[in-house]
C-alpha cells in the first residue's frame, strides 16, 4: 500500500509542473504551489522509505 500511495504522490508532484497555477489546495486551505509540492514530495518519500524498510526487513 505504501508503494501505491508513494507513486500517486510522485505523479501528483510531477503533474503540478505542467499547470499554470500558483496556488493549490491542501485540506481546503490554499497554499503556495511550492508548499504543495513539498508536502506531496515528503509524503512520497515517507511512503517509499516505509515500503523499502519493510521489504528489507522481510529479506533479512
Amino acid at each position: 500500500m505504501n508503494l501505491i500511495v508513494g507513486i500517486i504522490a510522485l505523479i501528483n508532484v510531477i503533474y503540478t509542473f505542467f499547470g499554470t497555477n500558483s496556488t493549490a489546495s491542501i485540506l481546503m486551505f490554499d497554499v503556495n504551489i511550492w508548499v504543495y509540492r513539498l508536502f506531496w514530495t515528503l509524503l512520497a518519500a515517507g511512503c517509499f522509505y516505509a515500503h523499502f524498510k519493510k521489504t528489507n526487513k522481510a529479506v533479512d
